[in-house]
């Protein structure tokens, strides 16, 4: 079976036409979050003390290792991190029980802006602890928002399980002549990609603009709250609202039919009043 990139594109095009999928599921978001899920991982740790805040299994281990060697000031780092991760994970589970429709994923994008705006403005000789613990509070929000991108459950902050589905889905597709799997083998490749150029971006970056770099991120992800912001907009129940504003004021619908049973009713009993009088 033969199955290359323009039926790949080809299929992406169908599937988009073919069922309704929200903006927070769309590629294109997925896509701009990888990018600076790779961008956040470069900017960290060539800038603010070589900590990775994407994901935490390195920090786990050199947090460990700093702590059985007795450097507890080094070790403190890493377990910030941990820790605020964590919270993110926590706060992001949250937001579904107080926003409802599109509103966590709207607030998550928006606030992720916001805070990279500050961090790029957050002076040369404050501690580095500012910027990775927000980072990796960020990180945890994006990873656990964003996770469903057109059925293949992705993560935008670290490529580690995207691999694993890319191959799994890859040699299930073939095997099997799915097509089905080799799209979604597709999205995880599309999306490893991103994150790859996320991170030369963030390195390409850091080198010239240092802590101003993540401006560019912040200014990378303004399509992708504006894409989730208006299709919020275009499936608001503002739309049923309007349509039951429009039916009230046809004329024709304050006209009571003559089948209308309350009109029938209050006929009946003009009738029995006159029978009862005479």
């Amino acid at each position: 079976m033969t199955y290359n990139i323009f039926e790949f594109i080809k299929d992406l095009h169908t599937m988009k036409h073919s069922q309704r999928y929200s903006a927070e599921n769309s590629i294109f978001i997925f896509l701009s979050f990888a990018v600076a899920g790779g961008f956040l991982e470069a900017f960290t740790y060539l800038l603010h003390g070589g900590v990775f805040c994407n994901a935490q299994t390195g920090n786990l281990v050199l947090f460990t290792l700093n702590l059985c060697t007795g450097e507890f000031s080094n070790a403190s780092r890493y377990l910030f991190s941990i820790l605020a991760y964590l919270f993110g994970i926590l706060v992001s589970a949250i937001l579904p029980t107080i926003f409802k429709r599109k509103h966590p994923y709207i607030a998550v994008a928006g606030f992720e802006i916001i805070a990279l705006a500050a961090i790029s403005f957050i002076p040369k000789n404050a501690s580095d602890w500012f910027t990775y613990v927000s980072v990796a509070f960020l990180c945890a929000l994006q990873y656990n928002t964003f996770t469903d991108c057109r059925g293949a459950k992705l993560a935008t902050t670290f490529c580690t399980n995207n691999m694993r589905q890319a191959v799994l889905n890859l040699h299930g597709g073939i095997l099997e002549k799915n097509k089905s799997k080799l799209r979604k083998s597709g999205i995880y490749t599309i999306v490893i990609i991103a994150f790859i150029v996320g991170a030369a971006l963030g390195g390409f970056t850091a080198q010239y603009l240092g802590n101003y770099s993540a401006l560019v991120c912040a200014i990378a992800l303004l399509p992708a709250f504006f894409r989730i912001l208006c299709d919020e907009f275009k499936s608001s129940p503002r739309k049923s609202l309007l349509n039951n504003e429009t039916a009230s004021s046809d004329p024709t619908g304050n006209i009571v039919s003559e089948a209308d049973p309350v009109q029938n009713t209050a006929g009946q009993n003009e009738i029995n009043s006159t029978e009862n009088k005479n």
